[in-house]
């Protein structure tokens, strides 16, 4: 096929997204490569049926929020033709679809296509709704945050979209973790027993590590250095003033970089996450003794440790594997600081995710995350801190954010 070539196609597909909704259909009208020929190809096609969701909304994202997909069978009929991104044969999934009428997506192929002529099936299907809440971190002229919800067609696509230096920088990024049941715990590595726990909302955990360039847009505003707001490390050498100011555990932040956000998009909720939601979040709906498996095998493609990190300082953010939800960083780098005291002991008396633990010594507060290569393997949840720790500064201290609706 030369680089004017418009490939044949063939296309029209109907997808009922819910009993109660009309059946939304998509028609491919052109599929033309660009030219000069650079691997990429353009998919004109048309929705019809499907709702608008309101654009100028800053709270929600209507139940009707859908995305186009497409499937490039070569004249063969039994190859498919994969996105350049994607891992085997698997569909090309464009973004969100603003209502109807007619649009274009970019399609890069994995191979140089050379067909004469190839099949190209659409179709339209419901999103994962409110799977994102994103701040975008510059001010508008009433000095505020603008905030959204986000929908999530697959985890992956997510991940390409979200780990880009814009959601490290200028705005900040979380992942919903949705209400239920959950397990957590492991006696051989956690000081939580296996046990049950309820999320009784939806809540929303940081997909990175807060950054050295977030923190510097929130808290020091025009005070920041250039090079502090390019800088996409987690912020370290923060304590639990700095993050959440005097309040005790159970109370609002007073100051520091929650109280800021809470004000300044007008959401309340931004604190720290207690033990429960952040190993809820980092365990991404697996029991096993890491989210990986029960071994600590493999774990060096997750994580900068000592065993593999190029340097001993903390590196950016989001450049190892995710976990399942596409959340970061939960192991190694930086240790998280959390809402609870350290225990001491366990807590496989806490079934509230929402309920921090204070039983123990205050201002021992606990931090967390898996550290794995330390002198071998150090299969290490918990670090303690001592009686200081509330105006405690540490290299290796850093922090996620959670936030959930009051």
């Amino acid at each position: 096929m030369n680089t004017k070539t418009v490939l044949n196609i063939i296309g029209l597909v109907a997808f009922s997204a819910a009993r109660t909704f009309a059946a939304p259909s998509v028609e491919v009208t052109n599929v033309q490569q660009q030219y000069p020929w650079t691997n990429t190809v353009d998919i004109t096609y048309t929705v019809s049926g499907v709702k608008a969701h309101p654009k100028n909304s800053r709270i929600n994202i209507t139940n009707e929020t859908y995305f186009a997909t497409f499937t490039a069978t070569k004249s063969d009929g039994t190859t498919y033709i994969p996105d350049a991104t994607s891992a085997g044969n698997v569909v090309f999934t464009n973004a969100l679809v603003d209502g109807d009428g007619t649009f274009t997506a970019r399609w890069n192929p994995r191979f140089n296509l050379q067909e004469t002529g190839c099949t190209m099936s659409p179709s339209v299907f419901r999103g994962e709704e409110n799977a994102y809440l994103i701040i975008n971190l510059v001010t508008n002229a009433q000095g505020r945050y603008e905030y959204w919800y986000e929908p999530m067609s697959t985890q992956d696509a997510s991940n390409e979209r979200y780990n880009t230096d814009e959601y490290k920088t200028t705005k900040l990024v979380m992942r919903r973790v949705p209400a239920g049941k959950y397990t957590i715990g492991d006696d051989k590595v956690s000081r939580n027993t296996v046990h049950e726990v309820t999320v009784s909302q939806d809540y929303y955990i940081g997909v990175f590590s807060v950054t050295y360039a977030q923190w510097a847009r929130i808290v020091q505003g025009s005070a920041a250095t250039t090079g502090d707001l390019t800088n996409k490390r987690p912020k370290d050498f923060v304590s639990w003033n700095d993050i959440r100011g005097s309040a005790l555990i159970g109370s609002t932040p007073t100051t520091g970089i929650c109280a800021l956000l809470n004000e300044r998009t007008g959401l309340k909720g931004f604190d720290l996450p207690t033990n429960a939601m952040w190993e809820i979040a980092m365990r991404s709906g697996v029991t096993t003794r890491y989210f990986t498996g029960n071994t600590s095998a493999g774990m060096y493609e997750y994580a900068w440790v000592t065993g593999n990190a190029p340097s001993g300082n903390s590196l950016p953010v989001g450049t190892r594997k995710p976990n399942y939800w596409g959340i970061y960083d939960f192991v190694g780098n930086a240790w998280n600081r959390l809402l609870d005291i350290d225990p001491s002991g366990n807590l496989a008396t806490i079934t509230d995710a929402f309920t921090p633990n204070t039983t123990g010594t205050a201002g021992n507060y606990s931090i967390r995350g898996i550290r794995v290569g330390f002198g071998g393997i150090n299969e290490t949840y918990f670090s303690n801190l001592n009686a200081n720790a509330a105006n405690a500064q540490s290299q290796n201290h850093g922090f996620r954010l959670s936030y959930f609706a009051q």
